[in-house]
């Protein structure tokens, strides 16, 4: 019973949400599609963006959020 409940914990634990969450380091247009570019973790980053001068995600996205986000804000999806 304790093996039950055991791994019944490590299983609801273990199981992480489905939103990723970036900070917003640059908006770029490339052709007709928005998108955002950004940095999972900016903790490390200076001034000029994230560390070492590299982005973690460039993620196309509708016009509508494109202009509902600006450079700095935490931007979460699916």
């Amino acid at each position: 019973m304790n093996e039950l409940l055991l791994l019944s914990a490590l299983f609801i634990f273990s199981c992480d949400d489905d939103t990723d969450c970036f900070t917003v380091i640059d908006k770029t247009l490339s052709g007709s599609e928005y998108v955002l570019v950004g940095d999972f973790d900016t903790s490390n980053s200076d001034e000029d963006g994230p560390l070492n001068g590299y982005a973690d995600v460039n993620l196309t996205v509708t016009e509508k959020v494109y202009n509902a986000y600006d450079i700095g804000d935490k931007y979460c999806y699916d």
